[in-house]
This record gives structure tokens, sequence and C-alpha cells, in this order.
């Protein structure tokens, strides 16, 4: 996301990132890391979200 953000020149989603950048090691050691979030600045850090089925069966598959 944050090189997403650099290409389009989103500057609000650019500076959005660097938090998320931060913690999402330890979160993810810490089991904080949501599921299925996004990672973008329009949803919550710590927000679950819905891995739809089809994406759940290739993520067991792989």
């Amino acid at each position: 996301m944050f090189t997403f953000a650099w290409r389009t020149r989103d500057w609000r989603e650019l500076l959005g990132q660097v938090p998320r950048l931060a913690l999402a090691g330890p979160g993810s050691r810490l089991g904080r890391a949501p599921l299925g979030n996004t990672g973008g600045t329009d949803v919550g850090i710590f927000t679950p979200m819905v891995i739809h089925e089809d994406l759940q069966a290739m993520l067991r598959d792989s």
C-alpha cells in the first residue's frame, strides 16, 4: 500500500502507512494483526475483515 500511495501521489495514504509499517512486524509476531485487513488507511489498523470463501480456499491450497 505504501508503494501504491507513492506511485499515485496520495499523500494522505502515504502518511497513514508509516505507523502501519512500524506496527506490522510486532503486531504479526504478537498475533495482533487482524485477519483480512486490506491495509489501507480507510480501515482501522486492528479492524478484522471478512475473507471470502474463494480466497480462503486459495490460501489453504498454497
